[in-house]
């Protein structure tokens, strides 16, 4: 394992934007996951012959459009096609009940996007490339490691156990939350599901209940969005029992993992205790939390994701 880890703090904004080295267009595409269509963006560089592809999805709950977009803009113009979907149930992607997060059927939604990537033409399906963050993050190496045909994959900030969301809770929390999501269970066939929210403003119970989580997270929100804060409350269950990568010796292809020391949903000692274990990793870690690496280390973050892109393609 290699490890790069920056000691400077990240600058406070992004500043003007470097002038553009390719023009690049974007394509809207549906694929079928299990029944359901799902929809998302391919960002595509000009005048580069079968570039290679970075897939894309985000956060717990998250839409495309929730910070994703500045990433998939920059890589096109780099030279790189990107594609940023939408989970089932999630955005522009269909399916009920809406923001589900069931990680089994999102890790089957990657594998659906790479299927249908690899039947075009105009990228270079041979070389795929998965980029999760947060929660995303452990199913693009969840995803890789079952797959065994992809070319890297980019792991931000990625949500290795589900109980850094519910851990802060204590006792008491966890067991209301729990209750919430059997309420959810039952209720779900008859009256619909039982949600909670994802944000959330204090004064009920959210997955996210850090002040400063929530309003980094509301930061994502483009304006205007129709996103609704909540989703059905059977996720709490689902991030009991999450395990991102039973066996990280079966992710062979080389990996990045990009952590903060001051996140607390991934912590940074267990992104570095991953990267001593995956085969063939590189670990950069940079003093920002969570949702920084959207916005005031948007700039570092995505220098080291390109530098190693240009390592493995």
């Amino acid at each position: 394992m290699s490890a790069w880890r920056h000691r400077g703090e990240p600058s406070a904004a992004r500043g003007p934007r470097r002038p553009s080295h390719f023009e690049y267009s974007r394509v809207s595409l549906t694929f079928e996951s299990e029944g359901t269509n799902c929809a998302g963006w391919l960002y595509r560089p000009d005048g580069v012959e079968s570039p290679p592809v970075v897939v894309m999805a985000g956060e717990l709950a998250a839409e495309r459009r929730f910070g994703l977009r500045p990433y998939a803009e920059r890589l096109a113009e780099a030279g790189y096609a990107a594609f940023l979907f939408d989970y089932r149930n999630t955005g522009d992607s269909d399916g009920e009940p809406r923001n589900l997060v069931d990680p089994d059927s999102q890790v089957a939604d990657w594998h659906a996007a790479l299927d249908g990537l690899r039947g075009r033409d105009e990228i270079d399906s041979r070389s795929l490339v998965l980029w999760g963050a947060g929660l995303s993050g452990g199913y693009a190496l969840r995803a890789a490691a079952e797959d065994g045909r992809v070319a890297a994959v980019i792991a931000q900030n990625p949500m290795l156990d589900g109980k850094a969301v519910t851990r802060g809770r204590g006792v008491k929390g966890t067991l209301a939350a729990v209750a919430a999501a059997v309420r959810d269970k039952l209720q779900s066939r008859l009256l619909g599901p039982y949600r909670v929210p994802v944000v959330g403003d204090g004064s009920s119970m959210a997955v996210f209940e850090d002040p400063g989580v929530r309003a980094a997270y509301r930061d994502l929100v483009p304006p205007g969005s129709a996103w609704r804060d909540e989703t059905p409350a059977r996720l709490f269950l689902s991030l009991l029992r999450y395990r991102a990568l039973p066996d990280p010796e079966a992710v062979t292809c080389p990996t990045l993992l990009v952590s903060g020391t001051r996140d607390d949903l991934a912590p940074a000692d267990a992104v570095a205790d991953l990267a001593d274990e995956l085969p063939e990793s590189t670990l950069v870690e940079l003093p920002a939390g969570h949702f920084d690496h959207y916005d005031r280390a948007f700039e570092q973050t995505f220098g080291h994701l390109l530098s190693f892109l240009r390592t493995v393609r």
